[in-house]
């Protein structure tokens, strides 16, 4: 067996192990809907790592963690957009983007990072489609995606 099958065959008995349990807590964390994508997401980044299973002692509870900041992430993500939402919706008799503090600090953001953050909120891109959607590498999205709520965090604050 080669080194890349025996990792393979790694990966593959730490999934069939973990995933299950992985998943039902996220699923409690952040709902059944987005439960499966966190646990990937958890895995994607972990298997990026080429020296994985040397460097971390306890594969599974590395996942754990993982997952668990991941789900974070997105139930801080959902209240800042669930706030903005209803500031825009409480302005029904004007033109909303013309006037609402949302448009206004959208409309700061540089150019890509305005982008990044309309394609992956308001049309749900995968990484991977606002990679290539804005020709960079996918590993850039995720930083980007984070200074840019950062910036209208700030600004709606």
């Amino acid at each position: 067996m080669s080194d890349a099958s025996d990792l393979a065959a790694r990966w593959a008995a730490v999934y069939e192990q973990s995933r299950p349990v992985l998943y039902r807590a996220v699923a409690l964390m952040v709902g059944p809907a987005e439960a499966e994508e966190v646990v990937h997401e958890a895995f994607e980044r972990a298997m990026r790592n080429g020296a994985f299973f040397d460097e971390v002692r306890e594969p599974v509870a590395w996942l754990r963690t993982a997952c668990a900041r991941r789900a974070l992430t997105r139930l801080r993500r959902r209240r800042l957009w669930e706030r903005l939402r209803l500031r825009l919706a409480a302005d029904e008799r004007s033109e909303l983007w013309e006037h609402a503090d949302l448009a206004i600090a959208l409309a700061a953001l540089p150019p890509r990072d305005r982008i990044a953050l309309v394609l992956r909120y308001y049309q749900d891109a995968s990484y991977d489609e606002i990679s290539a959607a804005l020709g960079i590498a996918s590993a850039s999205v995720g930083p980007m995606l984070t200074r840019a709520r950062a910036k209208i965090r700030e600004a709606l604050t």
